[in-house]
């Protein structure tokens, strides 16, 4: 019972990452105390509960996106009770998702509140260099059956891995409306739209 319940490890996790998403271009480190990150080698990952990290990996294979991925937050509880990695898909590198993960990754414990499936968080900056100005809390769907072991282990550990989509105003309204955010991926699967193109920061609205 004890092994059952026992915590994965970053170098674990880290692991299985590194499985699904092949070998990281760039991974950045801070602690939960502060703001500023710094970049750092795969040595430097360590199992001490109190530094988070960013991992950037590249497109490769049959991945055609960069992948930027939290790994970390999962050692904290939020308030609902729900422990979670971060992940954002995107067509290009993008450093200011970096810094966007670092800030989302300590919002719930910082300001005592809760992420979870169908969310939607609204750049509070004046001034962004991305199109869309909102990201929805979704499943993971542009995951593949190379991704299959992670998130298997994931769900065994009762992790959630939620997938920050930038999405546009008209989308976001289309899912107050429905008061679902399932019916907006269900149109977009009815209208047969690659999940690659949803990662493209650059799009224009699928309503």
């Amino acid at each position: 019972m004890l092994h059952r319940l026992k915590k994965l490890k970053n170098t674990e996790i880290y692991s299985s990452y590194c499985d699904s998403f092949g070998t990281p271009s760039r991974i950045y480190k801070c602690s939960w105390q502060e703001t500023v990150f710094k970049e750092v080698g795969n040595s430097e990952i360590s199992n001490d509960k109190d530094s988070l990290y960013i991992i950037e990996f590249p497109p490769q294979n049959e991945r055609p996106v960069w992948t930027y991925i939290t790994l970390g937050m999962s050692k904290k509880k939020m308030i609902n009770g729900l422990r979670s990695e971060l992940i954002w898909l995107n067509e290009q590198s993008h450093k200011e998702i970096i810094k966007l993960l670092v800030g989302l990754s300590k919002y719930p414990f910082y300001d005592h509140t809760s992420l979870d499936y169908g969310q939607t968080i609204s750049n509070s900056e004046t001034n962004s260099s991305f199109k869309m100005n909102s990201l929805l809390i979704c499943p993971p769907i542009m995951e593949t059956e190379d991704t299959a072991h992670l998130l298997d282990i994931f769900e065994k550990k009762h992790i959630e891995l939620f997938w920050l989509l930038p999405i546009h105003q008209e989308e976001k309204n289309f899912i107050k409306d429905k008061q679902d955010f399932t019916k907006l991926l269900e149109l977009w699967i009815e209208k047969d739209i690659d999940p690659v193109i949803l990662c493209n920061s650059e799009r224009e609205s699928m309503l």
